[in-house]
């Protein structure tokens, strides 16, 4: 198997799939049965994918096309695109399962499973390319996905409006990336981020002309535009404002995926530029205080509005904020320990919020409305899911030995390298958040529903039909995900995730691995 079929596989079950669904009549069995074949033959492309690069001992590089490098666009996978790409395929694999049973009484489902498989190639393409272009196309086909499957629920005013304003930001951000490459382009005459990286720290690259000028001025203009691009792609604030709009209105399942991989998808491709291709910025310093700054107002203001919510999943749309200034803070800090701590707590919260979007997922498909005043009282009968929704929260919170604790940690003690007021803001806003899970797992389970709202079914079912088996066991493996990453956690880190930083920042190594493919195609030419 080539490396460059990973992202391919799902772009083809999306491309056939609407063609399948006008054959058969758009039978739903069938509509599914094809869909949930293409992302498991995507999660085992994965596996493949990441068994090959954590036996490599350099990134894995694939011209696409067989076009030259740095020429042609090149597919570059080192262990920590190989870590996002496993995850991305495995929580797709998981929420398309889940939403056989959240959308059986849904029409358009050949749609959804359209937009979900084009969600998961662009995603992909993202964490494997090595191409500072193509690196915005796959922005722009993850967009374009993430907005029609939250309008999913065309008919509902709100999912319209939260597709709106998610389309109009994201498309907002993707021209302010489009427009740092161009000055990028001007000054480094290449958009191959190994060629950019070589031409960075003073090596020759093949084909490609010399630094054109002064780059240090492209440079801080690229960044500038990149961090606005990140700043709403990944809902940091100011950019925030869609994001509890966007993720309340779509579908669970949806949700879990926006919030635990898609929001990562910016953070990760600063982190690629700060770490790998441009390590070692001259003007670092202030780069790194804006870093920190973001973070730590997005971490405070998040964290204050988890307070107030009403809408459980506008509740759980601000905390995937709160993350994200983590996440941000983290990359302020510049360290090898501050990249760990950045990839292991990419992975935890995202299994993390997966499974609390989707047990919340679960109360909303049984209760029929997603205000916290309706919901309470439905933890008692639904004791699997209240008791998974409790474990999510815990983590989320850092509770020990679960797995945020960890990853949690390894921030921690990379911000108190920078300064113990600023490694504050973690304990502080994770207090503030534990207040307001607490008070909604309360409601939950103790809580008395507002009068004349029966939770979607009649008093006189049996107790047995208000959990789901389906939920119940997608959210047990999540659970179990959650559980093994703490208990496990030291070496889980020792044996992936401080390899998977180390090579992100070995910048060297980055550049030879292209370099070589590009010096042994023009000695075979020549």
């Amino acid at each position: 198997m080539e490396v460059g079929i990973v992202p391919i596989i799902p772009l083809g079950f999306a491309f056939f799939l609407p063609f399948i669904a006008f054959i058969t009549g758009r039978r739903r069995g069938v509509v599914i049965a094809y869909s949930l074949v293409g992302l498991l033959a995507t999660f085992i492309s994965t596996l493949w994918l990441f068994n090959e690069v954590y036996s490599s001992n350099e990134p894995l590089v694939y011209a696409l096309g067989n076009w030259i490098a740095p020429i042609g666009i090149v597919l570059e996978v080192d262990l920590m695109g190989a870590i996002l790409v496993l995850l991305t395929a495995f929580l797709f694999l998981l929420a398309g399962i889940y939403a056989v049973e959240y959308l059986s009484h849904d029409h358009g489902i050949e749609f959804f499973y359209t937009s979900l498989l084009g969600l998961e190639a662009g995603l992909i393409g993202l964490f494997m390319t090595g191409d500072a272009f193509n690196t915005f196309v796959m922005l722009e086909v993850t967009g374009a996905s993430a907005y029609a499957l939250v309008g999913f629920y065309r008919s509902r005013s709100e999912a319209v409006e939260g597709a709106f304003k998610y389309g109009i930001s994201g498309a907002t951000a993707t021209t302010l990336y489009f427009l740092a490459l161009g000055f990028i382009y001007a000054s480094f005459g290449t958009l191959n981020m190994a060629d950019l990286s070589a031409k960075f720290h003073g090596i020759s690259f093949p084909v490609t002309t010399k630094l054109f000028g002064e780059p240090t001025l492209a440079l801080a203009i690229f960044f500038a535009l990149t961090l606005s691009m990140v700043i709403v792609k990944s809902a940091i604030f100011p950019g925030h404002y869609w994001l509890p709009y966007a993720h309340s209105a779509a579908p669970s399942p949806v949700s879990a995926l926006l919030s635990g991989l898609v929001v990562s998808g910016g953070v990760y491709l600063l982190a690629r530029y700060l770490y790998t291709v441009f390590y070692d910025l001259p003007f670092w310093k202030t780069l790194s205080v804006v870093l920190l700054a973001l973070g730590a107002a997005s971490a405070l203001l998040s964290s204050i509005m988890m307070v107030v919510q009403k809408d459980v999943k506008r509740l759980v749309a601000y905390s995937t904020i709160l993350h994200m200034g983590y996440l941000v803070m983290a990359l302020g800090v510049g360290t090898q320990l501050a990249l760990t701590a950045f990839l292991y707590h990419t992975v935890n919260h995202a299994i993390a919020k997966g499974m609390l979007f989707l047990t919340v997922g679960a109360f909303i498909h049984h209760a029929g409305t997603r205000k916290i005043d309706e919901l309470a009282g439905i933890g008692k009968k639904m004791p699997l899911t209240t008791a998974l929704f409790g474990l999510a929260t815990l983590s989320l919170v850092g509770v020990p030995p679960l797995n945020v604790f960890f990853s949690k940690m390894l921030i921690f003690n990379a911000l108190l390298q920078v300064s113990p007021l600023v490694a504050s803001v973690v304990v502080i806003t994770s207090a503030i958040a534990a207040w307001a899970y607490f008070r909604l797992f309360i409601t939950l389970w103790r809580g008395k529903p507002v009068e004349g709202h029966h939770h979607g079914h009649d008093e006189h079912e049996e107790p047995e039909r208000h959990e789901v088996p389906l939920f119940v066991a997608v959210n047990l493996l999540l659970g179990t995900l959650v559980v093994t990453f703490g208990v496990f956690a030291p070496v889980i880190i020792d044996k992936f995730f401080h390899p998977a930083s180390v090579q992100a920042m070995d910048w060297q190594s980055y550049v030879d691995a292209v370099k070589r493919l590009a010096e042994t195609t023009f000695s075979a030419l020549g």
